[in-house]
């Protein structure tokens, strides 16, 4: 097999910084939407991996931590750097490489600062569901055959006005009831399905350190 000549060499590195840099903007984005996720679903003990969110909701999530001051600056050195390797993708391999290198180390810290705006951002949510400042959606759930102590459970709650929505899914709905005796530890975790059924009551204890210390 004959070796490719360096015309060859250059057209492929210019596909490949191209193709880098058109995908890399998303990829960050789209970390930064499932990181917030993540964390937030976390703080319910809802296990991210499986729920299956639409990838335009992941992207929407996405504003939040990006919304910070440290991930938008090295988001915006992101962007100077692969301008200055799309640039230079025509020029000697050497100035070439030595950009992705500062892109990677960008990418490396950007990366980092996101997850840190996402757990920020996940915990001030939870708050206010914890708080009962989130809203609520108004769920129609289907009256079982038999007594249900979950459905009797949750309409008790829903009376009480202690109910509020954690996320809704196209086909899930997770919604979390705070304990009457200790609302800001303690609660229950209710998953409905579109049908209106309730397919799982889970009681869920806050972490002590997210706990707010009484006012004085």
């Amino acid at each position: 097999m004959s070796a490719l000549r360096g015309d060859d060499m250059g057209a492929i590195r210019t596909a490949l910084v191209d193709a880098i840099a058109a995908a890399l903007p998303v990829a960050v984005v789209y970390f930064a939407g499932w990181a917030y996720l993540s964390s937030y679903l976390a703080e319910f003990g809802i296990d991210a991996t499986q729920v299956e969110v639409p990838f335009s909701t992941v992207l929407v999530y996405a504003f939040r931590p990006l919304s910070y001051g440290c991930p938008q600056a090295w988001l915006s050195g992101l962007v100077i750097a692969l301008a200055v390797a799309i640039s230079f993708r025509e020029t000697p391999s050497w100035i070439t490489g030595t950009w992705f290198v500062v892109c990677s180390l960008i990418v490396h810290c950007l990366l980092f600062a996101i997850r840190d705006a996402a757990n920020e951002e996940a915990k001030a949510l939870a708050q206010k569901v914890w708080t009962n400042e989130k809203s609520m959606t108004e769920v129609v759930v289907n009256s079982p055959a038999s007594a249900d102590p979950a459905y009797e459970d949750y309409v008790y709650c829903r009376d009480s006005d202690r109910l509020r929505q954690v996320i809704g899914l196209p086909n899930r709905m997770f919604l979390f009831c705070r304990s009457e005796a200790e609302p800001q530890k303690r609660g229950a975790l209710f998953l409905l399905n579109d049908a209106g059924a309730i397919l799982y009551v889970a009681n869920r204890t806050r972490n002590p350190s997210d706990v707010p210390s009484p006012k004085k």
